[in-house]
């Protein structure tokens, strides 16, 4: 059993350490107050809330199954080439990707959210990341071979909805420079010999007025794609529902609704500093035939790519939280009647 924590291993021990003494705390205060005969009882609670915790603090720590390899000879053909490829997803969440102007009135990020499903399928034995950004990035979903979960995860994933209201102004399309960066980094690290395939999905901040900034592959990015939604054109960025109709967002200069256009001239240029081609998706289009083969590469790496196959994770952080949320069931019931119990008045004698 290997583990992959979502914080850093000291992190998790340190939060751990805490429970365990806060808990004990308690347990000393559960049987200063409670009565001979009630305490088995208590005794049970206490030990359930606890092992929920700590159930919750190794569902952290992502434990999982490797199942071992078999190592290939010399005539034998190399499994599919994205078991030992890391995909990572940079996705603009702005208000940009809420305008209706992909396709006959789909957003762009409905397009996004089909191109994600279809790359996660396209790869089903790589490991995927998504790193979200507006005017600052944010890691959405660590690199992880869960493609299970991150499928339903995408399905709902939406632009940011806490904005300000000159929100388009300060997108940066390259936000998510830095933490890419050290996610590849830290990728090439953690898995040897494996390949990094980077899909940027966005529309280039077109309306925005910030300086952008610059990605660095540094060599680290061995294929995929910049494909951008929307249109020259653009159209107004909705901005909430009042009263059952639409509103759209205004320029903080004019008061004239706010348009965002697809800045294709942005999108090319991060395309050129990733290495990868640029795409323009359109509604209806397949971006399977779009998609590279993770490349073998040279001699010298393709020798460890199948002389060291990477295992197929099986996650299991899914059971502890599981059984954590089984043994804080009855404890919320409990609460709940207890509490109901010292709000009820008592009842009066006729």
């Amino acid at each position: 059993m290997t583990v992959h924590p979502v914080l850093a291993p000291a992190v998790l021990l340190i939060v751990a350490a805490v429970l365990v003494a806060a808990r004990a705390q308690t347990l000393s205060a559960v049987l200063a107050t409670t009565a001979a005969e009630r305490r088995r009882p208590a005794l049970w609670r206490w030990a359930a809330v606890t092992a929920a915790l700590l159930a919750l603090v190794v569902a952290a720590a992502r434990p999982g199954l490797e199942a071992a390899a078999a190592q290939p000879d010399g005539n034998a053909a190399v499994a599919s080439p994205s078991s030992n490829a890391n995909v990572f997803l940079v996705v603009d969440r702005s208000v940009d990707t809420r305008v209706e102007d992909y396709g006959a009135g789909g957003s762009r990020m409905s397009g996004m959210r089909a191109d994600m499903a279809a790359i996660i399928d396209a790869y089903p034995q790589a490991r995927f990341a998504l790193i979200g950004f507006a005017s600052t990035p944010s890691i959405d979903w660590p690199l992880s071979g869960d493609t299970w979960s991150l499928k339903a995860f995408v399905a709902g994933l939406s632009p940011y909805v806490n904005v300000t209201p000159d929100a388009a102004d300060r997108v940066d399309a390259a936000a998510a420079a830095n933490v890419l960066r050290y996610q590849l980094i830290r990728a090439d690290q953690q898995y040897p010999g494996s390949r990094n395939l980077v899909f940027y999905l966005g529309a280039g901040a077109g309306g925005s007025t910030r300086p952008q900034g610059g990605f660095s592959a540094d060599g680290r990015v061995a294929g995929g794609a910049v494909l951008g939604y929307g249109t020259t054109g653009g159209g107004p960025i909705p901005g909430a529902y009042v009263d059952g109709t639409v509103t759209y967002l205004a320029d903080a200069t004019t008061g004239a609704p706010a348009v965002s256009a697809l800045d294709e001239a942005e999108l090319r240029r991060i395309a050129d500093q990733l290495g990868v081609p640029y795409v323009h998706r359109e509604a209806g289009v397949p971006v399977a035939g779009l998609l590279p083969v993770v490349p073998a590469g040279p001699a010298a790496d393709s020798a460890v790519l199948t002389s060291t196959p990477q295992p197929r994770r099986v996650e299991l952080y899914w059971v502890f939280a599981l059984l954590a949320a089984g043994l804080l069931i009855p404890e919320i019931f409990l609460l709940v009647r207890e509490f109901r119990r010292d709000r009820m008045p008592p009842r009066r004698r006729r």
